[in-house]
């Protein structure tokens, strides 16, 4: 039977839809794990940045050890896992997988409330996290005991114990860097400073906590957290030299972790701040991907 121009207009549009719809169908896949989860290249990997926890919030990036167990459930019952850069690192590598939904709690400067309320909480909840030290903090408390909410820092004996438990990987923050003193903000280069004095102070600072982790504790960091976020180009370099398979910042939002080493290096952060928890700091950063894609 002959068709008429209007009908054979139709069928022609009904297969093309029909092509693009089973278009969609087999890219979708491809689309989701270039995005979220790990069965090919690209995981999104949400970097949650702590500092203190203690009962009496004392400034924005204190939070009470209620809050943090608050995001505890949070991402257990949205079914996160908490990761360490240790396994960022070896999925980059190829020599193993992520969970489905990875996320990394981050903890800088190595308080000593870190240890007092957030790490029976890590037992709990069977979480982990990163925790960055600050190696002149760590050798003062060692010397003097002070046991102190509001300003000490763990010793190497509460730092060996955290990380014997598991729950707790050990990364550099600078032996002596984090200060805004002698006219240098963090481990930032100094305005005049030469590439080789800038390359040197670098290396003997961060070379020293690393040797000194080294011995107290049979760890080696694979990770630097740039203190306060300062980020130099000439530091990329260098931490690169040292053997740093990483590098944390305070630069804001999420990460697309890929077989790429390179997208290991300047990670961003979300700071978890008093009064906004977990789920908030989440959903809010990823919008940042959302942006990225209509750019």
């Amino acid at each position: 039977m002959d068709l008429s121009i209007r009908q054979k207009i139709t069928l022609a549009a009904c297969a093309v839809t029909a092509a693009f719809v089973a278009a969609c169908f087999l890219l979708a896949p491809l689309r989701s794990r270039a995005v979220s989860d790990n069965s090919g290249n690209t995981v999104c990997v949400p970097i949650l940045m702590y500092h203190e926890v203690k009962p009496l919030n004392s400034g924005k990036d204190a939070i009470t050890p209620w809050e943090f167990e608050s995001d505890l459930q949070y991402l257990q019952r949205s079914g996160y896992t908490t990761v360490t850069m240790s396994d960022l690192i070896d999925y980059s590598r190829g020599d193993k997988d992520l969970p489905s939904k990875p996320v990394v709690l981050s903890f800088d400067d190595g308080y000593y409330n870190n240890y007092v309320y957030v790490y029976p909480l890590l037992q709990k909840y069977d979480a982990k996290i990163v925790l960055s030290i600050i190696g002149k903090n760590t050798d003062d408390f060692t010397e003097i005991t002070d046991e102190n909410i509001n300003y000490s820092h763990v010793t190497w004996t509460q730092l060996n114990e955290l990380i014997s438990s598991g729950h707790v990987e050990v990364q550099n923050h600078t032996y002596n860097l984090h200060s805004m003193s002698s006219g240098r903000v963090g481990c930032a280069k100094m305005f005049g400073e030469s590439s080789a004095h800038y390359e040197q102070v670098l290396t003997d600072d961060l070379g020293k906590l690393q040797d000194e982790i080294k011995t107290m504790t049979g760890a080696t960091p694979n990770t630097f957290t740039y203190p306060y976020g300062k980020v130099s180009r000439e530091s990329v370099a260098v931490i690169k030299k040292m053997g740093f398979d990483a590098s944390l910042t305070c630069d804001y939002g999420v990460n697309l972790i890929s077989s790429d080493p390179s997208t290991l290096y300047g990670l961003k952060r979300v700071c978890r701040v008093h009064g906004v928890g977990a789920e908030k700091s989440i959903s809010e950063s990823m919008k940042t991907l959302k942006y990225k894609k209509k750019r």
